[in-house]
């Protein structure tokens, strides 16, 4: 194999299409964000000024905005390697054990959250055929968060999927590095 080949050539196939998926995906948590702030705004507003809240503020928030922006955003920030990393003990390790111990912490959240997609996606054809809600202050269907639960997980275990592809072909450690 030529080693003056670039990252980009050595991509794995569907990275491209998956990288675009993510980043709508963070874009869309992006704006639930916003408007859930203003909402938020909103609703304290009129509780101070008029000494009533907006009904169903806190079912909305619970149920569908802060779901929305967890689940949208996990992969995105995999891709671009911002979720957390506890470094305190890998950063003494050579390249070639940091190498190894990255491999199998990403596999190993693989397995993890290739189970929650599934189980995920069992809650979700659940919800869907009951046409699930959530009771409060407002009746609101929760049977459409279910699955974008759904969805961000699988989006999340492909992308743990790729960073592992890509570990395997492009940041294995070469001899020079030890």
């Amino acid at each position: 194999m030529d080693t003056t080949t670039t990252d980009a050539e050595r991509r794995v196939p569907g990275q491209r299409a998956l990288a675009r998926v993510l980043y709508a995906c963070a874009v869309i948590a992006g704006i639930v964000t916003l408007v859930m702030a203003l909402h938020i705004a909103a609703d304290v507003s009129s509780r101070n000024l008029t000494g009533t809240p907006l009904s169903g503020t806190l079912e909305i928030t619970q149920n569908w905005s802060m779901v929305l922006i967890v689940m949208l955003a996990m992969g995105y920030a995999e891709q671009i390697g911002e979720h957390i990393n506890a470094t305190i003990l890998t950063q003494y390790l050579d390249p070639v054990s940091r190498w190894w111990s990255d491999l199998i912490v990403s596999g190993l959240m693989f397995l993890f959250v290739s189970a929650l997609t599934y189980y995920s996606i069992t809650a979700a054809v659940f919800a869907v055929v009951v046409q699930q809600v959530a009771l409060g202050a407002i009746t609101i269907p929760i049977w459409p968060v279910k699955i974008v639960l759904a969805i961000g997980f699988a989006l999340f275990a492909l992308q743990l999927l790729m960073s592992i592809i890509s570990l395997l072909i492009n940041d294995r450690p070469r001899k020079s590095d030890v």
